[in-house]
């Protein structure tokens, strides 16, 4: 039986919404540690804590401060290499998982992803009360299933969605990280102090290992192999993407070749300037992200004194107001290239938003002391700005390689991730038994130089050029070369 000449709702639309959902879920899996952990850990042996903090909200002394009575005797070093070991996994699969997506499926690779990482969540508990070093080794393996994630994401976008429509959607799906963000920093602290700390990890585990379900039905690799897909939807997809002209190339010789680029990309990515201008602008935005990621609730507990329920409910709003920037910033980014603008001018500026002005932002919050309204109202600017990048460069890979475009997407997402690795473990060195305000500022420091530097040789080295097609025609050229007599 043919398929249908429409549907009520576009396939790709449902996709997005699925793809949307993944990655909220994904994010709360990643995210939802940093808010329990203070239900799990018994505060009174973390060391001792100087008096040089903020004042409490009710205007007491630290000293009269009530301490969290956790289950887990762990200091601040060891919680450090907790919350860092998802991101050991984490980085090291977005290559892995972008390559095996454009190779084999980037629906099974996000699926399976989804549903070992909530499987392992589930687990999270029994694993805690093995000991710290069986807890990391789960989290590890979580971080491992969610890093294929968003790559495989990256690869279905580029097949099920036009080129005219990925601007205006980037902020739209890939905000779904800051949507998990807030929904789990905002509900982790009300579950640990109403259902135990153990909750979050059954609770959400168990929603994303059930998404698997409607993702498997629903998705597929490809409008070609879709079973459900109408006739009208799919020959729009293949003649507003750049599929059809890959498929026009692998029957000619003398142009790319598809299966050889996507087979052995690496040689073109790594050697490609503008490709590490595009990571390193990824690693800076990466970095500012994980240290409000992982650190705010830390800081707002130990510093600003608020309980985990209130600062849970305080470290998600600047992820409330970053996911309803990214949209407007993708939206804008659409109206500046309809009316003309060079796609990376929108890049340029929006980068500078995301890493100078993000940076102005920390400086604030360093300057202001324990002014914790304005605290609150600084951090909100600072992921707003952060969240810019999704309006500039952060889809910048699919310009610079149109066809290879998933291990340069693993790669990206590595330079980004690979922050959430060092963030906690630079951050512990830093407050470890000395939680005060001025060290607090050594951290808002060096979040500020790593945010802005990079903008610098991104605007020398930055580009949206294919880069591509020239690196394979200098390799025909030069093959051609050798083999004439």
């Amino acid at each position: 039986m043919g398929r249908k000449d429409s549907t009520v709702v576009p396939l790709r639309a449902v996709i997005g919404v699925l793809g949307f959902l993944g990655i909220v879920f994904q994010y709360v899996l990643k995210v939802t540690l940093s808010v329990a952990i203070g239900g799990m850990v018994n505060q009174t042996t973390n060391g001792q804590v100087d008096t040089s903090t903020c004042p409490l909200p009710d205007g007491t002394t630290t000293g009269e401060s009530i301490t969290e009575e956790g289950e887990f005797d762990w200091d601040d070093e060891i919680q450090g290499y907790i919350l860092s070991s998802y991101y050991y996994g984490y980085a090291a699969t977005n290559i892995l998982g972008g390559y095996a997506a454009a190779r084999f499926s980037a629906r099974w690779v996000y699926g399976l992803g989804l549903l070992i990482a909530g499987v392992f969540t589930i687990l999270g508990p029994v694993c805690a009360y093995g000991g710290p070093v069986v807890f990391m080794v789960s989290r590890i393996i979580v971080g491992i299933a969610s890093g294929v994630v968003i790559p495989a994401m990256h690869v279905l976008f580029a097949k099920w969605f036009p080129e005219h429509e990925r601007q205006r959607l980037t902020g739209a799906v890939f905000s779904a990280n800051y949507l998990g963000t807030v929904l789990s920093m905002a509900s982790s602290g009300t579950m640990v102090k109403n259902l135990g700390w153990t909750s979050v990890f059954y609770i959400y585990g168990g929603i994303t290992t059930f998404l698997i379900l409607p993702w498997v039905y629903f998705v597929y690799d490809d409008p070609e192999s879709h079973p459900r897909v109408s006739e009208k939807e799919k020959t729009y997809i293949i003649e507003n993407t750049k599929r059809n002209r890959i498929e026009s190339s692998d029957k000619d010789p003398d142009t790319l070749d598809k299966k050889d680029l996507i087979g052995n990309p690496w040689p073109m990515i790594l050697t490609s300037v503008p490709m590490w201008a595009h990571v390193l602008i990824m690693f800076a935005t990466g970095w500012v992200n994980y240290t409000l990621l992982s650190e705010l609730p830390t800081y707002v507990g130990n510093i600003l004194h608020y309980d985990i329920d209130d600062a849970g409910l305080i470290s998600a709003l600047p992820y409330l107001f970053g996911w309803i920037s990214c949209s407007v910033y993708s939206f804008l980014t659409q109206k500046f290239t309809e009316k003309g603008m060079r796609v990376i001018n929108t890049m340029r500026i929006w980068d500078a938003v995301a890493c100078v002005g993000s940076a102005l932002c920390l400086l604030g919050v360093t300057l202001v002391d324990c002014d914790v309204t304005l605290i609150i109202v600084l951090f909100v600017l600072t992921m707003v700005c952060r969240c810019a990048v999704y309006g500039g460069s952060y889809m910048n890979h699919l310009y610079l390689f149109p066809h290879s475009y998933g291990g340069a997407a693993g790669l990206a997402l590595t330079g980004a991730n690979v922050s959430g690795i060092i963030t906690p473990i630079v951050t512990s060195a830093f407050v470890s038994g000395r939680q005060t305000v001025q060290q607090w500022k050594y951290v808002f420091y060096l979040a500020m130089g790593i945010s802005a530097v990079p903008y610098i040789f991104y605007l020398i080295f930055g580009t949206a050029e294919d880069q591509e097609t020239p690196w394979m025609e200098k390799r025909k050229l030069k093959r051609k070369q050798q083999s004439e007599p």
